[in-house]
């Protein structure tokens, strides 16, 4: 599971930006709950049903517009099935850059063909992400790219 990727201490921070709120969002909150983690989320347009409470949530109005989040606040960003609906991804992806933490983590979760790997990669590369990779057997149905935002490296914020 998604889960597996995550590498919790306490108070951890992390943002789920989404099209369609499931149970991914009630798994990561479990997870995070015996580390008193925080879950924030940006809901983009969509289906969205969970049953847990967020600490902050942000409804964002269009794939125009940027994921809510301050800078450096996240110690991990999952993108569920968004990047490839942005029109803007490039830009997207920069804004999320900003919001992370250092030496912190990018996970984009997206269907199968919704968008070519090789793709994804290149605009994560762009966007100065670094030891990307992508997992095509974590999620079935899906495919997982991971990036890290490296400390002091490429746009450095």
């Amino acid at each position: 599971m998604i889960t597996s990727l995550l590498h919790p201490t306490p108070h951890t921070k992390i943002m789920v930006a989404t099209s369609h709120l499931d149970s991914m969002a009630e798994e990561l909150g479990d997870f995070l709950a015996p580390y008193e983690g925080l879950i924030d989320v940006s809901l983009f347009p969509g289906d969205h049903q969970s049953l847990i409470t967020f600490h902050k949530t942000f409804t964002i109005k269009d794939y125009k517009s940027p994921a809510g989040g301050v800078p450096r606040d996240y110690a991990c960003i999952i993108v569920q099935d968004v990047l490839h609906r942005h029109e803007s991804p490039h830009k997207f992806l920069e804004l999320l850059y900003r919001t992370l933490l250092n030496a912190s983590e990018i996970i984009i979760v997206q269907k199968n063909g919704s968008m070519p790997l090789p793709e994804v990669e290149s605009l994560l590369d762009q966007v100065e992400f670094r030891a990307i990779n992508a997992i095509t057997d974590l999620i079935d149905g899906y495919d997982v790219i991971v990036g890290k935002k490296m400390h002091m490296w490429g746009n450095g914020l």
